[in-house]
């Protein structure tokens, strides 16, 4: 949702507005990712770096594949649950407060390994 005031951009996404998206075997991981969306993929603001933002959810045994950024860069900030983040083929667990950054030409995975969900703040934006 987008207010205007005085020729500035506004923008607050409230819970209960955004888009529910459930995707089943992500980036060709196993399992199903939900997320919940401010900014999908393809509805970026006119002007804005921001290309997603989202809050996702891993049910346990689920994982995003494997993948490169070739063109923008995206950052995690895990919320709750743990799990295992890929850096550039590199594992390393993750749980509530750790942040990943995954800067342009770099890869990334995660996968939850917990017992409870993996739920995570995700941003991509364009380099």
């Amino acid at each position: 949702m987008f207010q205007k005031t005085k020729g500035v951009k506004k923008m607050l996404f409230k819970s209960d507005e955004l888009k529910q998206v459930v995707m089943e075997k992500p980036r060709g991981g196993p399992g199903r990712m939900e997320s919940r969306c401010a900014i999908q993929r393809g509805g970026s603001p006119e002007g804005s770096a921001f290309q997603l933002l989202a809050v996702m959810t891993l049910p346990p045994g689920s994982g995003m594949g494997y993948h490169q950024h070739a063109e923008d860069e995206e950052m995690y900030v895990i919320l709750s649950g743990r799990g295992i983040f890929s850096d550039n083929g590199q594992e390393k667990e993750v749980g509530p407060g750790d942040m990943a950054l995954t800067l342009k030409g770099e890869s990334h995975g995660i996968t939850n390994v917990g017992g409870d969900p993996l739920v995570f703040l995700a941003a991509i934006v364009k380099k």
